[in-house]
């Protein structure tokens, strides 16, 4: 039987931050009504209510935490590594 890979603290924390921005698609109403009742920072608000903004937003944060834990260099490869090819 193959020996199963540990899971690194970079994979945890993606899948938290992950959980967290289906939560926050999900919660993107509740930010509008702040942007609309809440003057003070109307505009974070609205722009948290944004669906389009949700996952990037968690996504920058994800690459902040790889450079943190693992360094510029990783979290540089990482990110050239992916396609940012949107399906037709």
């Amino acid at each position: 039987m193959p020996a199963v890979p540990a899971i690194t603290t970079v994979e945890t924390i993606g899948a938290l931050l992950f959980a967290l921005a289906v939560l926050h698609t999900f919660s993107t109403r509740y930010f509008e009504q702040l942007a609309e009742t809440k003057t003070a920072h109307s505009g974070l608000w609205h722009l948290l209510g944004e669906v389009e903004t949700v996952f990037g937003f968690w996504a920058l944060l994800l690459l902040v935490f790889m450079a943190f834990a693992q360094g510029w260099g990783a979290a540089s490869h990482y990110l050239d590594s992916r396609r940012f090819v949107e399906p037709m």
